[in-house]
């Protein structure tokens, strides 16, 4: 069946289960990073103002790929009770900012990428990317849960984008703290194959693994990193989530890293979680970033 045929039959079903006289079922345009359309699926109880937003579009590929649609509704039902577990800290997060400020988190885009979303929120300009701020509304085993900070909440709490930025650093760094580890290492505790004879390489995220690539912006982590390795290095944005770090070798050309970068997202990388094509150079003596545009 073709996509406007599969939403009618997941709705249908869902009336079912979550009757009208409880629930208002919403399907909706969503606008995601890098400016990707997808449809989400809200259930809202009449007796609760929030939920969690289910991709159709996710589902519908699964669909296409062979998943028989008992277990994709079945997945829908859960994915929907597993997401009204994670409530928000707090309920009053629109009226004051005290009431979110140890929550507010920092999150790294690609400006040109984002431009539409970037024109309604707060952001900071960092090369060819942007700084974004979120809160966080929960996180735990199950997962976690964000919201956008838009300039309509930036107004009603009456906060500047430095006291924004100031707060997000301090808790990005705290609740999401940085990690560092060789490439080499990760590939030796998997089940991936790795060429000893591969120029070295570093994994820098943080420790939940997600929107890592944020952590170059805390404070002090390419310093150290370069006077621990009294080197200057490259950072090559391999998603959202994390930054690969490549010392500086004679045998490795920026052209060579450049083309590496741009093929990943294009063969490897999803849209969505696409940071840049360009890469970048952390100089250790001047201790600054510059960043190296692609034009390949």
């Amino acid at each position: 069946m073709n996509y406007q045929n599969f939403k009618n039959y997941i709705l249908a079903h869902l009336k079912e289960k979550y009757p009208e006289e409880e629930y208002e079922i919403h399907v909706r345009k969503i606008t995601k990073n890098n400016g990707l359309h997808l449809e989400g699926l809200c259930i809202f109880h009449k007796e609760e103002n929030i939920s969690p937003t289910i991709y159709l579009d996710t589902y519908y590929e699964k669909y296409v790929a062979g998943t028989i649609m008992a277990e994709i509704i079945l997945s829908i039902e859960m994915e929907y009770e597993n997401g009204m577990k994670l409530k928000p800290f707090v309920s009053n997060v629109e009226s004051y900012y005290e009431a979110v400020r140890s929550q507010i988190i920092m999150r790294l885009v690609n400006y040109e990428k984002n431009a539409e979303i970037l024109e309604d929120c707060p952001h900071i300009r960092f090369h060819d990317l942007a700084i974004s701020f979120r809160w966080l509304a929960h996180w735990d085993d199950i997962g976690i849960s964000t919201a956008l900070i838009t300039n309509k909440e930036m107004e009603r709490w009456r906060v500047s984008k430095e006291q924004l930025y100031e707060d997000a650093m301090k808790n990005t760094k705290r609740i999401f703290p940085v990690q560092i580890r060789r490439l080499k290492e990760i590939m030796e505790t998997s089940d991936m194959s790795f060429e000893s004879g591969d120029f070295d390489l570093y994994v820098l995220t943080n420790s939940q693994g997600i929107n890592g690539a944020t952590s170059i912006l805390y404070d002090g982590v390419l310093k150290d990193f370069a006077r621990y390795k009294k080197s200057s290095f490259y950072l090559l944005p391999s998603s959202i989530h994390e930054m690969m770090i490549c010392l500086v070798d004679s045998q490795i050309s920026e052209s060579m890293l450049l083309s590496l970068v741009k093929e990943a997202n294009h063969m490897v990388v999803t849209m969505g979680e696409v940071l840049s094509d360009n890469i970048y150079f952390y100089h250790y003596e001047k201790d600054e970033l510059f960043m190296i545009e692609n034009y390949l």
